[in-house]
């Protein structure tokens, strides 16, 4: 059991042994949320790196003074855009976990310029299958998936998809957010999965990648559409989710093997989102990064 803490504390006052316990809140909870933080952009990655290793990017939406930081926000300046994603709605997906190298498993949002008619969903992709019963977990432990990322990221990159739609507002000739951990297909991934940090069993389903379904044999999942309706209405239940509304000061961190998120449009363009990536080696005794082959 983790133990309680003031979560109105700035976290910039934390001592060691309180960023362990919010490691743990994270883990245990699948998602947590900090109230009236007061943060630059370095103090944002400041924080994140007590907890473990923090990525750092180089695209137009990362400022040079703060590249570990991903600016979300739909703000034009000067013809171009700031941030990631823009005003448009996001379905539900998980951050960097089409990758067969996921070091950066939680990702930390801290708001800078909140929108009221905004909301953030949240899914907890573990309480989802610990509730099933024992026969249908044992035949969930039991599938494979197939992901192909060239039919996920064609999704997203498609002329209309988010990321383009960001990149061409931003002027800039290229933005592949992590290429070099992809791979086109991967093709043996178990659906159901354990945390690297409590051992607990989650379901890994990430929608916009997945291909198809296989059993222990090899033999391939009949009616794999009928299969993946099923698992997305198991998993999307509103007793699994957790809805939130941002507001200025916020610093929300989800696990991004624990949960899955959406976010519905953004009315107010001038929303602001400060985005970190990073594990927890450093909070996390021994702790081993997700690889998949």
């Amino acid at each position: 059991m983790t133990k309680e803490f003031d979560m109105d504390k700035q976290i910039l006052d934390y001592t060691d042994e309180e960023y362990i316990d919010l490691v743990k809140k994270i883990v245990a909870d699948g998602s947590t949320v900090l109230h009236d933080q007061n943060l630059t952009r370095q103090e944002l990655a400041k924080v994140c790196a007590r907890m473990g290793k923090v990525e750092e990017l180089d695209y137009f939406m990362n400022p040079k003074d703060s590249p570990q930081i991903s600016i979300v926000s739909g703000k034009v300046v000067d013809g171009k855009a700031i941030g990631m994603f823009g005003p448009t709605e996001l379905e539900w997906h998980a951050n960097g976990t089409g990758r067969y190298n996921f070091d950066e498993i939680c990702v930390g949002l801290y708001c800078k310029k909140g929108c009221v008619d905004t909301v953030l969903s949240i899914v907890d992709q573990r309480a989802a299958f610990q509730e099933l019963s024992e026969e249908d977990k044992e035949y969930y432990r039991g599938i494979y998936i197939n992901l192909n990322n060239e039919r996920g990221r064609a999704q997203i990159w498609r002329d209309d998809g988010v990321y383009s739609k960001a990149y061409n507002a931003s002027g800039e000739n290229t933005f592949r957010t992590g290429q070099e951990h992809y791979k086109e297909t991967i093709d043996r991934r178990p659906l159901v999965a354990r945390h690297p940090v409590d051992g607990s069993e989650y379901f890994y389903p990430m929608f916009i990648y997945l291909y198809k379904a296989f059993y222990e044999d090899g033999s391939e999942v009949e009616d794999f559409q009928a299969f993946r309706d099923k698992l997305y209405d198991t998993i999307t239940r509103s007793k699994y989710m957790f809805h939130h509304v941002f507001r200025d000061g916020d610093l929300l961190f989800m696990d991004q093997l624990l949960t899955s998120h959406r976010r519905s449009a953004v009315k107010d363009k001038d929303r602001e989102l400060w985005r970190t990536a990073f594990d927890y080696s450093n909070t996390v005794e021994d702790y081993t990064p997700v690889v998949f082959t």
